[in-house]
C-alpha cells in the first residue's frame, strides 16, 4: 500500500520531538565579533517552552518562547536592556496581542494575521519543516532590528537541496533552506540555513548580520541532553 507525503508529514507532527532537558549552544560570527545564543528546551502539555540567552555585542539579550508541538510560537518574550526594550507576546486566534517598551517608548500592538504560523523562534522553529515532504511554506514573524523593530512580517521559507557540510569537524548530511521576505521585499534579505537531515536539528545559518555588519554565520558548537 502507498503511503502519501501528506500523512508522512502528518504522523511527524503526531510524534513529538524528544526536547526535554536539551541545550544548544551556538557562536555567530560576524566580523571581530563572536556572539553566543544558548538555547535551553523543555517538554510542556502543550507543547515546548524554549529559553534563549544571546551573548552579544550589545550585551546579554532574553528571550522565552511557549510554541506548539509543531514548534509554533504561542507566546514570546523578548528583553534587551541596552536598548530599553522589554516586550511579551502572545497569539490568540488570528491576532498577536504585544505590548511592553521598546527603545525607551512604551508600545501595545495588535497584529491581524490569518491562520499561517507565528514562527518567533525562527531557526528552532523550521526544524519540524526540515523533516517533512514539504517543499516551502509562509509564516508570520516580529522584527527585533532596525525598520522593521517591532512590526510583523511574512517569510518564505524553500527547500533547496540535501548538502554535506562540516559541523564540529566532522560531516553531516543537511537539508538546505532558504528564508526570504515574501513579494517584492524579497530582494533585501535572503537568510540561508542548514538542518540536520537524521532529526532535524538546526545547524548553520548564513546571511547578513544587520545594516553595516557584514556577513553572519552561526553555527551549532556543543548539544547537550540531561536525560543521556
Amino acid at each position: 500500500m502507498k503511503i502519501s507525503n501528506r500523512i508522512v508529514f502528518l504522523a511527524l507532527l503526531i510524534v513529538p520531538f524528544l526536547l526535554n532537558g536539551i541545550t544548544r549552544v551556538y557562536e555567530e560570527k560576524t566580523r571581530d565579533q563572536l556572539n553566543t545564543h544558548r538555547f535551553d528546551m523543555e517538554t510542556t502539555p502543550s507543547g515546548y517552552s524554549v529559553n534563549l540567552q544571546s551573548e552579544t555585542g550589545e550585551g546579554v539579550i532574553k528571550q522565552t518562547f511557549t510554541v506548539d508541538t509543531n514548534l509554533a510560537t504561542r507566546t514570546w518574550a523578548f528583553e534587551n536592556p541596552k536598548e530599553n526594550t522589554k516586550i511579551t507576546a502572545s497569539r490568540e486566534g488570528n491576532k498577536i496581542f504585544l505590548k511592553g517598551q521598546t527603545r525607551g517608548e512604551p508600545i501595545e500592538k495588535t497584529f491581524k494575521i490569518n491562520e499561517l504560523s507565528w514562527n518567533q523562534t525562527f531557526n528552532i522553529g523550521l526544524e519540524r519543516f526540515a523533516l517533512s515532504p514539504e517543499k516551502s511554506m509562509v509564516f508570520w514573524s516580529i522584527g527585533t532590528k532596525g525598520p522593521g523593530n517591532m512590526k510583523i512580517t511574512r517569510f518564505k521559507v524553500k527547500k533547496k537541496k540535501i548538502e554535506t557540510i562540516t559541523i564540529k569537524g566532522k560531516e553531516v548530511e543537511a537539508v538546505y533552506i532558504t528564508i526570504s521576505l515574501t513579494g517584492l521585499l524579497s530582494i533585501f534579505w535572503t537568510g540561508k540555513y542548514w538542518y540536520r537531515k537524521s532529526d532535524g536539528v538546526f545547524l548553520r545559518y548564513k546571511g547578513k548580520g544587520g545594516p553595516g555588519t557584514g556577513i553572519s554565520i552561526m553555527e551549532l558548537a556543543s548539544e547537550t541532553n540531561e536525560n543521556d
